[in-house]
């Protein structure tokens, strides 16, 4: 667990009870999935017609507009009670407003809850470490995706558990496969957490997708010369991060499964499928490091 800050007992003691209560909001628009026959939890299996649907169900259940009510909740607590620099961290979150279409709505709403989830957890110190080796690719893993919503769980669960068998060759190349989906999907949530207008971008391909991303989050090389400015340091660690994202995609597509290849390689061994997903890894949390960092 990490060191909490320097926080009143009585407001941590409030920052907890949010963190339950944003806990119960996730849960209850997770219900409202299932209401819709979304048993998989994800929006993009929400059918034309249950828009009709939810706002019945929503005159009943009323959990998105709870939802909403926790983060503005939450917002005006934050407003009164925490120091300017942790408020900061906590308002700067987008709201979940502004959508009319349901998918978006829903999504937007999780993205609000869990993005705040995340920082709270982070100012009292509750923040859990990453796990490693195959504890880190069991289910529930990877919580840095989970927390800012980037990946729905269920979906985020599926590719781990290819990733995390890989006896054989074909599990192998099924994991190198789930990997680079997983890198692609983060992508995309990435872009529009961090541009929630952002559209046009679902069909680019891994790189197109990536120099995207780069120019939302990319560090300012001339915010300290000790990074290396343009050329040196993290500027050039970035560049280098582009051939990574290359190498997972171009990996994928020689020997992961997925794009069509009537021979598995013979070759393929598990430190070949390691190196592809524990890239996928030090990629995801670095784009979920960097979110938190300008909008979390």
């Amino acid at each position: 667990m990490s060191t909490p800050t320097n926080l009143s007992t009585s407001v941590i003691t409030k920052l907890r009870r949010f963190l339950n209560q944003g806990r119960e909001r996730l849960e209850a628009i997770d219900a409202l999935m299932r209401r819709l026959g979304a048993d998989s939890l994800s929006t993009a299996d929400l059918m034309a017609g249950d828009s009709l649907k939810a706002v019945f169900d929503e005159g009943q259940h009323h959990a998105v507009e709870k939802a909403q009510k926790w983060v503005a909740d939450l917002d005006e607590y934050a407003r009164g009670y925490l120091p300017e620099a942790m408020r900061h961290r906590v308002i700067r979150h987008p709201n979940g407003k502004g959508a009319e279409e349901l998918p978006t709505l829903i999504d937007n709403a999780r993205i609000a809850i869990r993005s705040r989830l995340e920082t709270v957890k982070q100012l009292i110190g509750e923040a859990a470490p990453t796990p490693a080796g195959a504890e880190r690719d069991a289910a529930g893993g990877w919580p840095h995706l989970r927390e800012l919503g980037l990946i729905e769980d269920a979906v985020l669960d599926g590719y781990l558990s290819t990733m995390r068998t890989r006896r054989t060759v074909a599990q192998r190349r099924a994991a190198i496969g789930a990997a680079k989906e997983l890198v692609e999907a983060a992508m995309k949530g990435a872009i529009h957490y961090a541009d929630p207008t952002a559209t046009g971008f679902e069909k680019d391909e891994m790189p197109q997708l990536w120099k995207r991303l780069r120019t939302l989050i990319q560090e300012d090389p001339a915010a300290d010369l000790a990074l290396g400015g343009k050329d040196i340091g993290i500027a050039k660690t970035l560049n280098a991060m582009s051939t990574v994202i290359t190498g997972i995609a171009e990996t994928r597509n020689k020997v992961g499964t997925g794009h069509g290849n009537p021979a598995a390689p013979k070759k393929l061994q598990e430190s070949h499928v390691l190196l592809v997903i524990d890239s996928a890894h030090t990629m995801t949390r670095f784009i979920t490091s960097r979110l938190s960092e300008l909008f979390a």
